[in-house]
């Protein structure tokens, strides 16, 4: 190959027309100069969108050092080895078209590779996520102490793993004659750099250089869709690891322990993944586990459990069970606070900090102190006999276990929970007799007879000295501390001494950190408002959404401040983002706040209560990253309306160990009876059947108005930003949720109706693809909403709605009127949503189901010729438990009482 140029650039191109350009653009803006020193080859794999059209321009404006070649698809390794016969540079780089380079990363490379030519052959840069997620790979910290050449046969540096070809510069010299293998579609890569790092064992580490690597917001990468392949489970393990297990030892009589590593990595992907049984038949899981087998027989035990990076217990546990045919947690022992297997350290249970082990509740209340751990369920799985004791001043206590689902784990037979909940209630009088006297509660473990304490990872609602050094909170003239492996709590002589002398500390500790501010907030503005407005009442903070009000919040504080309880200063909180005209009609009502203001945390810390229909973080945490610091003064009692009718499993969300809600109030016994069922970790006594406030404010003034209002989608992720504001996406009308409600209210058959009848239609779309309405084609017959929504309005003036999963059918029930409800996507909504479905649709829903367009219309067309007669009218009466005005006034007296 001649030298013409210092890097070839070999790009694999197919279907990126959103990102080819970028990714092109990145190559061209290289400082190191890109017309004298970069050779760009475009290879056309038989890309079906106007990849071409773009590559053919950057050809056009850069003859001199751009290729283009087009060929008939087959695959990005094919396309990568035709892309080698027109290397004509130093260096090559094989580079993704749909990522980028830093600006400076080739001529970083350049400068590193010309001072260590002799040494290696390849040279690795660091990979940064972006888009989709953030932050570097999972094998970055081989980063960590910085640029430099590594010797890959020496044992400290068995677990550099490179796993890419992109992210690489390679000498040109140094390919020869190794081609990526074209059978396979997942490990080319890794088959290719690891066949040429064989050659030397030396790598080059340079973090300098950096590829950004981006990950999908759509999920539509190959790497996303693989685990549902069958050939990930087939073709890697033959082409790629027992491949490259054989060009070690032809060059060495052994495979290398960093080649043991690599492909350990790697095999453990396909480890305690649920997919695997769903994508091969028996005959072919029986060959896939013997070739599994095969591969890890090869594979040192210690190379398999000291993985820095795919070392979870539960993929070690498969990877052992494969090999041996016997699960690993049978021979685990505890030796000095460590887990242990054979000679191999599994896990320090006496100092890691992890989630394995994590203290949820620590809670003093009416003379006893409850304590709530989630243990991970392969801590107890270990050894022959386990045992978790919380020690009382050293009494050992059993704990009641009981099932907890929310955390899942993918093992070999499936998806199963990580997580078991143990609690103890203590008594405290019956270790705290006097004054000076302190209870400590210490978590322990025995595994057959050895007993160990634990380091205690602490839960969002658990002030910890872990979290925050000097941390205590104060409950009557108890005082509670978390420490590293128990909670202590103190009952001193001289209680105000005490956190006088424990605040001092508090001050010294931030002030050391630089937090003045801090200080300035707890210690200060603090005690001097609470001062000021001791005698102005109890202060309640209500709240709707961040940006809007309107809902059960809304409601509600009318209702509180028309009657105002006694001793109680009810308050609104809204944020800067809402409209004027929504600030202004609150102010009529009552005192507003704003979140963003500079003395909002101070009403926060002060509130006796707080009661809202959004769970969203701003209603529960002002502070965001420095909740830490101020935890220990969140005293207030927490009031969830719920934005609608709960109608899905919204247990991962909403749970307690995730809001810490009080009293959840609801609409039906079957609504209770869901929460109950199902894994929110609430008692009975927290779930109260009121109704929702916002039923009260319903009225009738029906007119001949259909009205469709969807629910939004959490797949579809450019919609919206990290507040689920709306935001606009190009993308949007290639959705199967605009092509089928598009096409709705376009719809011939049922306009023509509509028309005859003297019916308006009115389309809303969800306030987080406000701004997808621009894409919806208008007509004569249905306006499209454009703007946030006066739902008791349209709900008032529509005789027909048509929803899908929304809540707000609960509310047009509610005034007896016809609903359709449109299911075309139901399987893809719960496989995205953050809740499954628990509301049973067929048996209890308010109207008929469509899965498809013509359905839906037909049976529109239907109501619409009945003049919109409810034929569901006796479910509508069944579900309901109070049917009136009066939701307000039970949800206040519930709050007075609890």
């Amino acid at each position: 190959m001649s030298k013409h140029f210092k890097f070839s650039v070999i790009m694999p191109i197919y279907n990126v027309e959103d990102y080819l350009e970028e990714a092109i653009l990145s190559v061209v803006n290289q400082t190191i100069g890109f017309e004298d020193n970069i050779q760009l080859i475009l290879v056309n794999d038989g890309s079906p969108d106007n990849s071409g059209e773009i590559c053919k321009k950057y050809k056009e404006l850069y003859p001199e050092n751009t290729v283009y070649v087009e060929k008939e698809n087959g695959g990005v390794s094919s396309a990568r080895n035709l892309g080698i016969e027109y290397v004509e540079a130093k260096y090559v780089n094989f580079f993704d078209s749909d990522d980028k380079w830093e600006e400076t990363a080739f001529e970083k490379a350049y400068d590193f590779f010309e001072e260590h030519f002799d040494e290696t052959d390849v040279v690795s840069a660091r990979i940064k996520f972006f888009e989709a997620i953030e932050g570097y790979h999972t094998l970055d910290y081989k980063f960590n102490k910085g640029a430099r050449i590594a010797n890959l046969r020496e044992k400290i540096e068995t677990f550099l793993m490179q796993s890419t070809t992109a992210t690489t510069f390679i000498k040109s010299s140094a390919v020869g004659d190794i081609r990526f293998d074209s059978r396979l579609t997942n490990g080319e890569d890794s088959l290719f750099i690891n066949s040429i790092l064989l050659k030397k064992c030396k790598l080059g580490l340079l973090p300098e250089a950096v590829y950004l690597y981006r990950k999908r917001e759509a999920g539509t990468s190959i790497v996303d869709k693989q685990l549902h392949t069958k050939s990930f489970y087939t073709d890697p393990l033959v082409y790629y690891h027992l491949a490259l297990f054989e060009r070690s030892k032809e060059l060495y009589g052994e495979v290398l322990p960093f080649i043991q590593a690599m492909v350990a990595y790697d095999l453990m992907w396909r480890f305690s993944n649920p997919y695997m049984k769903e994508t091969l038949n028996e005959e072919e899981q029986k060959v896939y586990e013997e070739r599994v087998r095969q591969i890890l027989l090869q594979i040192d035990d210690e190379i398999i459990m000291r993985q820095p990076r795919q070392g979870s217990i539960v993929k070690q546990s498969d990877a052992m069970y494969y090999k041996y045919g016997k699960d690993l947690y049978e021979d685990i022992r505890l030796e000095n606070g460590v887990l242990m297997y054979k000679n191999f350290k599994i896990f320090t249970i006496i100092k890691n900090k992890s989630k394995v082990v994590q203290l949820v509740t620590a809670k003093a209340e009416n003379g006893y102190m409850t304590v709530e751990m989630l243990v991970a369920k392969w801590v107890l799985n270990c050894g022959k006999e386990c045992e978790l004791v919380l020690k009382a001043n050293n009494k050992p206590l059993a704990p009641k276990f009981s099932k907890y689902s929310i955390t899942k784990t993918n093992t070999r037979d499936g998806i199963g929970d990580y997580y078991t909940l143990a609690k103890w209630k203590v008594k405290i009088s019956d270790y705290i007799k006097k004054k000076g006297d302190t209870l400590t509660l210490l978590p322990e473990i025995i595994i057959d007879s050895h007993s160990s304490v634990m380091s205690l990872y602490y839960g969002k609602f658990v002030s910890s000295t872990n979290h925050f050094e000097p941390i205590y909170t104060r409950v009557d003239d108890y005082l509670i501390r978390g420490y590293e492996h128990s909670v202590k709590i103190y009952y001193p002589k001289h209680v105000e001494l005490m956190c006088k002398k424990w605040d001092k500390d508090c001050i010294n500790f931030l002030k050391s950190i630089g937090r003045e501010d801090i200080i300035d907030l707890r210690y200060k503005r603090l005690p001097a408002f609470q001062k000021k407005n001791r005698k102005r009442g109890k202060i309640w903070l209500v709240s709707d959404r961040i940006d809007n009000a309107g809902d059960n919040g809304e409601v509600l504080f009318k209702y509180i401040c028309e009657h105002k309880p006694e001793g109680v200063r009810p308050m609104f909180v809204i944020g800067s983002i809402a409209r004027e005209e929504v600030k202004e009609r609150l102010r009529g009502i009552g005192e507003v706040l704003i979140a963003e203001d500079e003395d909002y945390p101070l009403y926060f810390l002060s509130c006796e209560k707080i009661i809202s229909s959004s769970a969203g973080e701003f209603t529960i945490n002002p502070f965001a990253g420095d909740r830490v610091y101020y935890a220990d003064l969140f005293k207030f009692k927490y009031y969830f309306m719920n934005h609608g009718v709960n109608c899905g499993d919204c247990s991962m969300w909403l749970n307690r160990f995730n809001k810490g809600i009080d009293i959840m109030f609801s609409t039906g016994v079957s609504e209770r009876q869901n929460v109950i069922d199902r894994d929110y970790n609430y008692s009975p006594e927290q779930l109260v059947i009121t109704g929702l406030a916002r039923f009260d404010a319903l009225y009738e003034d029906t007119k001949k108005q259909l009205l469709i209002l969807p629910s939004w989608r959490r797949a579809y992720k450019n919609c919206y930003d990290d507040k689920t504001s709306s935001i606009y996406y190009d993308g949007f009308k290639e959705t199967e949720y605009y092509k089928f409600y598009n096409g709705l209210i376009n719809d011939e058959r049922l306009l023509k109706v509509m028309r005859e009848k003297g019916y308006n239609g009115l389309f809303c779309l969800h306030p987080i693809f406000m701004k997808q309405s621009v894409d919806f084609v208008k007509n004569d017959v249905f306006d499209i909403n454009s703007g946030f929504v006066d739902y008791n309005k349209v709900f008032a003036e529509s005789s027909l709605m048509v929803t899908d999963y929304s809540t707000i059918a609960f509310d047009f029930a509610y005034l007896s009127k016809p609903i359709v409800y449109t299911q075309f996507d139901k399987e893809e909504f719960y496989a995205n949503q953050i809740y499954d479905e628990c509301f049973d649709y067929e048996k209890e829903g308010f109207g008929p189901i469509c899965t498809d367009l013509d359905s839906a219309v037909n049976e529109l067309i239907r109501i619409i010729e009945n003049d919109c007669k409810n034929d569901y009218i006796d479910r509508v009466n069944s579900f309901f438990v109070n049917h009136d005005k009066n939701n307000a006034k039970r949800i206040l007296e519930a709050v007075l009482k609890n």
